[in-house]
């Protein structure tokens, strides 16, 4: 923290002691090359009287126009009774006549010479050199105007190297939080030796923990699953023999409820290894005709449903196309869809809507249901989590399909959402990217 802070102060300080240098070095600058040193005004103005003195206005005046073309500018010359003996100076010149800002002297009086010459019989003459407009100083308002963009500018580079690293920690423990396990910080901000790069290697040793950790628990469902998967064969072939050979007809519902339980274990068995095989799945991609391939999700769904007087209707002809795995999208629609027919109940309405916004396709499964408290909306898609009795207690489900349908979403780079309609019932929306 306090390499950070000594680095923060360091930047700080150079900010400003370049925008302190090139502020006077522009005035600096401005003034060298605007102004002439009085001691060669003074030379000219010595040879111009001796001129005018010895050969008279004439010779003064030729004079003059070399010297002023020297010089870059303009000279006025007066005697000491104020009768000019060149061009006289412009009314608006003096201070007192002159346009000003804020009270101020105008441009030309501030920025010209006067130069006393002493002349032969000790008569005084006043020399004025006013400079060219093209090389006048700046205003004091363009040099403070560098000087804000100076500080603008520092700043802008001093925002970009604290927030640049920190912007970028940001987009790893997003995409990390959002599912993606690979998320990392990059090697180069890693190195860093200040706080900064302390927290991204930090975020890097963590996010290999929490992977290697949800690594070993999927690999042990999957390897638990699969060795459950034995004896519960061995066990239903033993009930079928004891069925068949031994039983007497008052143990015959016992033993046909033992199959009914036997059954739904394998099948939660069957779908926590699907939870785990989608984990690192490879999914084969393909162009979909949208509309066709939900049109027959809809279809099935809707002949399932018809002894219940569900309806279930598709809205919408847009996208077209999707890139996606026609099987694993379609266990995706089909679990949320059937949910939605299950808690709808008899005589439902489902609604199957698609949209298309910037490149995405928006698939929405709409029920009129019970729906479900805004406290829970995101627990639904969390491995067996059940939202509530109203929506889960004679479903027969495990509080799996949610789960897979997320998974298999967030695997077509996708997302999946959740919330309760405002005439009541649940709405589901999807997100895939459009091909």
């Amino acid at each position: 923290m306090k390499n950070t802070f000594l680095r923060v102060f360091l930047v700080v300080l150079l900010s400003n002691i370049v925008v302190v240098s090139i502020g006077l070095g522009m005035v600096q600058f401005i003034q060298k090359r605007n102004q002439v040193s009085a001691d060669l005004l003074g030379d000219v103005g010595v040879q111009l009287v001796a001129g005018y003195e010895k050969f008279g206005v004439a010779s003064l005046k030729e004079e003059a126009k070399k010297a002023e073309k020297r010089l870059s500018g303009t000279i006025y010359l007066y005697q000491e009774n104020g009768r000019p003996l060149l061009n006289p100076l412009p009314r608006n010149f003096r201070e007192q006549n002159a346009p000003s800002v804020s009270g101020r002297p105008a441009a030309d009086f501030l920025h010209s010479q006067f130069i006393q010459v002493i002349g032969g019989n000790n008569i005084q003459y006043l020399l004025i050199f006013k400079p060219n407009p093209e090389i006048n100083s700046l205003a004091p308002e363009v040099v403070v105007g560098f000087s804000l963009l100076g500080l603008l500018v520092s700043s802008g580079v001093l925002a970009y190297w604290l927030l640049g690293p920190l912007l970028k920690l940001q987009r790893a423990a997003r995409s990390f939080g959002q599912g993606d396990m690979s998320a990392r910080v990059e090697n180069k901000l890693a190195r860093r030796s200040d706080a900064v790069g302390k927290l991204a290697r930090e975020f890097n040793e963590m996010a290999v923990r929490i992977e290697t950790l949800l690594s070993s628990k999927e690999r042990l469902m999957r390897d638990v699953s699969h060795e459950l998967r034995t004896p519960l064969a061995r066990i239903e072939v033993a009930l079928t023999i004891a069925e068949d050979k031994y039983a007497i007809e008052s143990q015959k519902g016992y033993l046909c409820r033992i199959r009914t339980e036997l059954h739904e274990l394998d099948e939660l068995i069957g779908q926590v290894l699907t939870l785990s095989r989608l984990e690192a799945a490879s999914l084969i991609k393909e162009e979909m005709d949208l509309q066709e391939w939900l049109g027959d999700i809809v279809d099935d769904v809707s002949f399932e449903s018809q002894l219940k007087g569900i309806s279930v209707t598709k809205l919408g002809r847009v996208p077209k196309t999707i890139l996606g795995d026609p099987l694993q999208l379609r266990h995706a629609i089909e679990n949320v869809l059937r949910n939605a027919c299950f808690y709808a109940g008899s005589g439902g309405v489902i609604e199957v809507e698609t949209q298309e916004k910037s490149g995405v396709a928006y698939i929405y499964v709409r029920d009129n249901g019970p729906g479900v408290s805004d406290d829970k909306l995101e627990k639904i898609f969390h491995a067996f989590y059940r939202s509530s009795e109203a929506r889960e207690a004679n479903s027969g489900g495990f509080g799996v399909g949610l789960t897979i349908s997320q998974r298999i979403i967030r695997a077509h780079k996708g997302q999946i959402a959740a919330r309760n309609r405002d005439g009541g019932g649940l709405e589901v929306c999807f997100q895939l990217p459009v091909a």
